[in-house]
């Protein structure tokens, strides 16, 4: 009882962040993208920020979109969504003002437990899945539940085509998402997070749940980027960082194929043949200097599919190299997406927190929809409280919430 109203207790103190968390497994559940908990997480976290409007920013975003577009209806025969492509524009400069603003709800109040408990909670479901699916036995959220439940990569999806052919399935678990990769991409944010609420101890915990979710998910992405939020964390002590990551890669990579859906992946991988790694790595590299010598102020994203097509860089049912949100930004923006990336980098105080914006984006290829950008928000909104208290605590000052200076072009050394 004493434990119930602990938790009670701690939930009343910061509601807004331990709710967010709390709703963070059904992020990608819903009617359609605007009646969805994604939009509902989007509305929590721009209501209990300060936004701070930017102007460079702002201006380069909308001149970004602004000639992309015009770009394309000159000079190119393929027709954009314009209402998708004006939202992804106010999405963009949405994440620019957050960014730069400051939290209005009690972040001091965060209990980092929050989200250890839930990266426990992934862990063990994830596992469930891979032991029942050892047994023939589908442990998958339906695929009504999802918004895009029309997406044919869905674990459920495979999972009920394959029952109709009536030959045996193998998917990789993914918990209550829609792929392994968002699993890794949502256990990024809770590692990021435990990281700079926890104590060592209860941090060394949250690195072994992160990874072994990745490695029971068999998500690569997911395993590079939490051992690379996990080396910038511990960079200053560069000897045990060196120790820690070799030894944590070389366990992972002996483990991997424990838990392996296909035995053959990690040399499909290897050798460049894998399709998940080759729409998230390379073919987007091998693409984009096509897209900034012809078209040097981007394609629309709505409008990027026909026109690979009609250049025939893509096959037709094959997916267009959009999984790598970070790269669509230069695929949509041309030669001004590079100036993006860098106001994004100085935004997010550089550092480690720019380091797991990019990774975060990197995960799929929708890096300004309304998931993406809360996620983004929230945790680093956290993290750079920690962080900053940690550093008045040292210093023995109390501590102030510093916000980046784009003036000066200076990343604050506290973030």
């Amino acid at each position: 009882m004493m434990q119930l109203k602990s938790i009670v207790a701690t939930f009343r103190a910061n509601p807004h962040a331990h709710g967010v968390l709390l709703l963070l497994p059904a992020i990608q559940y819903g009617r359609n993208y605007f009646a969805s908990v994604a939009a509902v997480l989007f509305t929590m976290t721009l209501w209990n920020t300060r936004l701070r409007p930017l102007v460079l920013p702002t201006g380069v975003a909308l001149v970004a979109a602004s000639l992309s577009l015009i770009w394309n209806a000159v000079q190119l025969p393929d027709v954009p969504y314009l209402p998708r492509e004006i939202r992804l524009a106010v999405g963009l400069t949405l994440l620019f003002w957050a960014l730069a603003g400051t939290p209005r709800h009690a972040v001091a109040r965060f209990d980092g437990r929050w989200a250890l408990a839930l990266l426990v909670s992934l862990a063990l479901f994830a596992t469930a899945q891979w032991l029942a699916g050892k047994r023939g036995i589908a442990l998958y959220v339906p695929q009504k539940f999802f918004v895009n439940s029309e997406d044919w990569s869905l674990a459920a999806s495979w999972v009920e085509h394959a029952r109709e052919h009536g030959y045996d399935w193998s998917v990789r678990p993914s918990a209550g998402f829609s792929e392994p990769s968002y699993l890794g991409g949502v256990s990024l944010v809770l590692h990021f997070v435990c990281l700079h609420t926890l104590t060592r101890r209860q941090r060394t915990v949250a690195t072994v749940l992160a990874l072994a979710v990745c490695v029971v998910a068999q998500t690569y992405y997911g395993l590079a980027s939490n051992l690379l939020v996990f080396a910038s964390f511990h960079m200053r002590r560069l000897p045990k960082l060196l120790v820690l990551s070799a030894s944590m890669a070389v366990l992972c990579l002996f483990a991997l194929p424990l838990f392996a859906a296909e035995s053959s992946r990690l040399e499909r991988i290897l050798s460049g043949s894998d399709t998940s790694t080759s729409l998230r790595a390379f073919q987007p590299v091998e693409l984009i200097g096509y897209v900034l010598a012809h078209a040097p102020f981007g394609v629309p994203l709505t409008a990027a599919s026909s026109f690979f097509l009609r250049n025939d860089l893509i096959a037709p049912f094959v997916d267009a190299p959009f999984q790598n949100g970070l790269l669509n930004l230069l695929f949509s923006y041309g030669w001004f997406g590079f100036g993006i990336l860098v106001l994004l980098w100085r935004v997010a105080g550089g550092g480690s927190c720019a380091l797991f914006v990019f990774l975060l984006m990197a995960q799929n290829g929708a890096p300004l929809d309304f998931d993406k950008i809360a996620m983004i928000v929230f945790t680093v909104q956290i993290v750079r409280h920690a962080r900053v208290t940690r550093a008045g605590n040292m210093s023995g000052r109390p501590p102030v919430l510093a916000q980046p200076r784009l003036s000066s072009y200076r990343v604050n050394p506290v973030l």
